[in-house]
């Protein structure tokens, strides 16, 4: 392909939103030029991309309407903008670095465009429910500081024949239109494997779509999947990601770091994560805000409450040897406790409570 290829209505509709000042449908004719010419020319490609990625590009374009449902006139994105995140992630040291690396990338960019290469553009992240996909995806748009967007499942998927590829072009449009991150939750139910005869053809002509955006994704945005049942997605799907990224259910240590980042005991945090098995970091909050709650709902101590949640014996815990006691006592006497109370909780008499204390001058 040579630029002879480039339909002449192209450029003559480009040259004219450029002269009207009309910047939108400027910027969306550019990027399908752009398109076009790194197909014989990258270098060339890639530079009219970085021109694009520029803050007035980005300003124009995110004034675009939403896309929505023709029929509910829902909308079928949801957009946010960068933010802090509440609490530091805990992550494992693999997808740490594949979070550092991709923050790198768009930060040389340039570098990266001069010598002819791409930064990533997509990212697969498969794993269990509950361990921070979706919190990557919100960590990559503050660290990038694009928006994201994020795919509404229910209002794109409808139940008449052709809507939902509609939808999913219309988001799949709106997202290359300026730089953002573009997030599929829920991946595989849109790109379910094309071998599953129990799905209508709607269902997979719409993967053939899929690998074509992949495949065409701009450099100044990202799109980012999530899937808890990689074995449902089509096989074609895998190669066309750059990035593909697992994430594991928490190790021991991964546990205790996140219920210590709960204000939680460190001693009583190290021995739940060495009792509790299979559990994911949602799953973990969801436990330690309701026990928060019973706590004062029913004025109990915190600590109990959280091993009940559990279905452990808090007082197993309490008495388990002399330095987790130790350590207890002084932890329940700062909470506010009565030496009686912590006697009676701990198990041990008023007198060694007192001593304990005492040695540990409180």
């Amino acid at each position: 392909m040579t630029l002879s290829a480039i339909p002449d209505s192209l450029l003559l509709d480009l040259i004219k939103d450029g002269i009207q000042g009309d910047q939108r449908s400027f910027a969306l004719k550019a990027r399908k030029l752009t398109s076009k010419i790194s197909k014989f020319d990258m270098e060339l490609g890639n530079k009219i991309s970085e021109v694009l990625s520029s803050n007035l590009t980005r300003s124009l374009e995110q004034n675009k309407p939403i896309p929505v449902d023709s029929d509910t006139r829902q909308e079928l994105l949801m957009l946010s903008k960068p933010q802090d995140l509440k609490i530091e992630p805990i992550w494992a040291n693999d997808i740490e670095e594949n979070i550092k690396r991709i923050s790198l990338e768009r930060a040389k960019l340039h570098s990266l465009l001069e010598k002819g290469l791409l930064p990533t553009r997509s990212i697969l992240m498969e794993g269990p429910p509950g361990v921070g996909k979706t919190l990557m995806a919100t960590l990559l748009s503050k660290e990038l500081e694009l928006p994201l967007l994020t795919l509404d499942l229910a209002t794109v998927m409808s139940s008449y024949l052709g809507k939902t590829g509609s939808n999913i072009r219309a988001v799949l449009d709106y997202a290359k239109s300026f730089p953002c991150i573009l997030f599929f939750d829920e991946f595989d139910a849109i790109a379910k494997k094309r071998d599953d005869d129990s799905d209508v053809g709607e269902l997979k002509r719409l993967v053939t779509v899929l690998l074509q955006a992949i495949d065409e994704w701009p450099t100044t945005s990202l799109l980012v999947a999530a899937t808890n049942h990689a074995e449902l997605l089509d096989k074609a799907i895998w190669r066309r990601f750059d990035t593909v990224i697992s994430f594991q259910l928490p190790d021991k240590e991964q546990i205790s770091n996140f219920l210590i980042s709960r204000t939680i005991h460190p001693e009583l945090a190290k021995w739940i994560a060495n009792k509790v098995q299979h559990a994911s970091f949602s799953s973990l909050e969801k436990k330690v805000n309701h026990a928060k709650k019973i706590a004062i709902l029913e004025d109990k101590l915190f600590e109990e409450s959280l091993c009940q949640q559990f279905d452990f014996d808090y007082k197993e815990y309490f008495l388990q040897d002399t330095h987790s006691r130790r350590d207890l006592i002084v932890h329940l006497a700062q909470s506010g406790l009565s030496q009686q109370k912590i006697a009676e909780e701990v198990g041990v008499s008023r007198s060694t409570v007192t001593r304990t204390l005492k040695k540990a001058d409180i």
